[in-house]
């Protein structure tokens, strides 16, 4: 082992010094460079005790989801409009951009939960409703019938080849 000051050979117990800042393993003549000892990060342990159970992911039931309630721009806007505040004030009070408010109004954007909060919040309205997600058959199909990037590539292959047989 060597040092890393001075790259001589460690002969005797390697000391483990902090100099300027970086982690230094150090010579005996070096270690008077350095300020505090310190130890080398050790990996842990699994930590002991019995692990949660899981349920297989192709068994998903139906579960109440909270979803988006339908024309929530329509219930924005005038929600913004009783308080009699413009779009200005009204993103000014939340603490957002303009425009964000002018896409929730017109349904272009779906706000992100601290989003809606500061809406349900400011506005005291109600944007989230309890729905029912379909119940899941399984997570490892595929998750689109359409085609595929290596359907798209067969398919301009063969079509280059047609183009090629009608010059040759």
């Amino acid at each position: 082992m060597n040092c890393d000051v001075c790259g001589a050979e460690i002969n005797g117990p390697p000391y483990r010094r902090i100099i300027e800042g970086g982690k230094m393993t150090v010579c005996g003549r070096c270690a008077s460079f350095g300020s505090a000892e310190w130890s080398p990060n050790l990996p842990r342990g699994r930590p002991r005790g019995r692990p949660a159970p899981r349920r297989p992911r192709s068994e998903v039931e139906a579960v109440e989801t909270l979803g988006m309630v339908d024309d929530y721009g329509v219930k924005i806007r005038k929600a913004r409009q009783r308080m009699r505040m413009t779009v200005e004030d009204f993103a000014r009070k939340i603490n957002e951009k303009e425009s964000v408010i002018k896409k929730l109004e017109k349904e272009e954007l779906n706000p992100d939960r601290k989003l809606i909060q500061k809406l349900t919040s400011a506005l005291k309205i109600e944007l989230l409703e309890v729905g029912e997600a379909p119940a899941v058959a399984s997570v490892a199909r595929r998750a689109s019938t359409g085609r595929t990037l290596g359907d798209i590539w067969k398919q301009s292959q063969e079509k280059t080849k047609e183009e090629e047989e009608e010059r040759g």
